[in-house]
């Protein structure tokens, strides 16, 4: 970690303290030899005075139990139908699983309890199928949870419930993940999964969606058989819950928790209602901010340096890009009024922040306002990004005509030998 990572870390501790964290393991997620570090990284969430659920899954410990054993399972999710050989499996894994989380946490001096909260009924006959032991969650005693976070004690949720006649019913948890979060208010839902998200990156086209992007998404794919389906559904209604976010996170990547949490571009998936991404304008008040963003820029010749003063009589040229409430990049449009042309400059991302596509969001947001702006056409001039313009749709111009005169004589005189490139707008 670089000391400057600090800045971005801290910016979200007072932000988090004393708010409530559904955090969701998959069985696969607890198998894994990350595990043992996922409950470290709890251990700094509770230091940090963040109130943590633990739900945990055992589909991954079930079917291998079942193997060991010789049984076919009728259903291993909770989903489907359990009949009394699934059940009796499930709950040997399940009651392993908890147990195991239990010691664990106790070996690290956390405080935790095994959270019988769920109440449950079972799902009965669906389309002429007794779907068996499978339950659907009836209440979920949210007081006794909020108890234990009260006495600083982690709850830990197994997805089971309990009926007075049926006894134990065997649930999804991701579902019980959602029923929790929503019953108890908790400010975040958080699952973490083995599987490799950049499939779902690639689908989704990017790291955040609302939750009306999370429901479209769903219906739209034609496997639903998918692992992330049941997550992203489960996303959509905890929004409708009031859960103002929810995160999908692999263990692929290292430190998944905290870097996801304590990051503006994170490593997973979020799903939320609210402006986590936003362009606006520069104002005065943004001007220490652009002075540090700019002085890195100009620090490595990717751009020319430009005093306080400069940059106050051209802020309103700027646009800022906000990930989160924090401003991660930049981008002026110069529009004179003796030209056709706008000139885009200053544009930089943060160091922190490169490789996530905002260079492309900022110059598209360039090429909007200089076209609002009446522009026919952008100019760049770049030492450094030339390719980066070209691959979007700049051409690289020897004629200096196309630029106008009182820029062609700054060109001329700062001696950096930059290339123009032009792009003509619709």
């Amino acid at each position: 970690m670089k000391f400057g990572d600090l800045r971005g870390i801290l910016q979200y501790v007072p932000q988090f303290r004393g708010r409530t964290f559904v955090i969701a393991l998959d069985g696969a997620v607890l198998a894994s030899s990350a595990f043992s570090d996922i409950l470290l990284d709890l251990a700094v969430l509770r230091s940090l005075n963040i109130r943590v659920v633990l739900v945990h899954g055992a589909e991954f410990q079930i079917q291998r139990l079942a193997e060991k054993r010789g049984v076919i399972l009728t259903s291993c999710n909770g989903i489907g139908v359990t009949d009394e050989t699934t059940m009796e499996v499930s709950l040997d894994a399940i009651t392993r699983v908890s147990s195991d989380i239990m010691q664990k946490l106790s070996a690290l001096k956390i405080r935790a309890a095994s959270a019988n909260a769920i109440h449950a009924h079972p799902a009965g006959i669906r389309k002429g199928v007794d779907f068996g032991h499978t339950g659907e969650m009836e209440k979920i005693d949210g007081e006794s949870i909020i108890g234990f976070l009260d006495q600083d004690i982690l709850p830990v949720i197994s997805p089971v419930g309990y009926h007075s006649a049926a006894g134990t019913l065997r649930l999804n948890s991701d579902a019980v993940a959602m029923e929790t979060a929503s019953i108890i208010d908790a400010d975040k839902m958080i699952f973490m999964v083995r599987e490799s998200l950049d499939p779902l990156f690639e689908k989704l086209g990017g790291r955040q969606i609302t939750s009306a992007g999370a429901e479209t998404f769903v219906s739209s794919q034609t496997d639903q058989a998918d692992w992330s389906i049941s997550k992203m559904e489960h996303a959509f209604e905890a929004a409708k819950h009031g859960i103002p976010r929810t995160h999908l996170i692999s263990i692929e990547h290292e430190d998944a928790l905290l870097a996801e949490l304590f990051s503006n571009a994170g490593v997973g998936v979020m799903i939320s209602d609210e402006s986590y991404q936003r362009f606006r304008e520069a104002t005065p008040g943004d001007i220490d901010e652009l002075m540090f963003i700019l002085r890195r820029a100009v620090d490595s010749d990717k751009i020319l340096r430009r005093s306080r003063e400069e940059l106050l009589a051209m802020l309103s040229d700027f646009i800022l890009l906000e990930i989160d409430g924090n401003v991660v990049g930049c981008v002026a449009v110069h529009r004179g009024n003796d030209s056709s042309a706008a000139e885009i400059a200053c544009m930089y991302v943060k160091n922190s922040h490169i490789g996530q596509g905002y260079g492309h969001l900022l110059l598209e947001e360039a090429v909007r306002k200089a076209a609002a702006l009446g522009a026919t056409q952008m100019f760049a001039i770049s030492t450094q990004a030339i390719g980066f313009f070209e691959l979007c749709g700049f051409s690289r111009k020897e004629a200096l005509a196309e630029m106008p005169e009182a820029r062609r004589e700054k060109w001329e005189t700062n001696g950096r030998n930059a290339v123009l490139l032009v792009k003509a707008l619709d």
